[in-house]
């Protein structure tokens, strides 16, 4: 929330804060009335380092360009052993595209255009790349 640059975004990340406090102010009553103590005699003295949201677009188009043929083979990991996928994904599908794919593509016929933004260039693994 802290290194939040927009407004609207940070005013929804303060209304969460506000929420959350409340919780523990809230429990921090019960137990106080529940169980006879403060609530700083079982808290941790002080909250750690808040989480800071970085960009991370580079970090994933490269995991996509170089992990995207990964999967498992047992307890290992393993390249291009796709055959159990494709062949799971035929008796599910029937030979028929997965509904997240029909979804995509009746939104590029009806709007003409890719849906996803590419902020960042063209997709890193050009087979899965949106061709016109």
């Amino acid at each position: 929330m802290e290194t939040e640059s927009d407004p609207k975004v940070k005013n929804i990340w303060e209304l969460h804060l506000n929420m959350e406090l409340e919780h523990l102010r809230l429990a921090a009553e019960l137990f106080k009335k529940h169980d006879g103590r403060d609530p700083e005699q079982v808290c941790a003295p002080e909250l750690p380092a808040p989480v800071t949201f970085e960009p991370n677009k580079a970090y994933l188009r490269e995991l996509i360009a170089t992990q995207i043929d990964y999967t498992t083979l047992g307890t290992g990991y393993v390249q291009e052993a796709h055959e159990r996928f494709e062949k799971m994904q035929e008796a599910l599908m029937g030979g028929e595209k997965a509904p997240s794919e029909r979804i995509i593509e009746e939104n590029r016929a009806k709007s003409g255009r890719e849906y996803r933004l590419q902020t960042e260039g063209e997709h890193p693994v050009s087979s899965l790349a949106y061709n016109r």
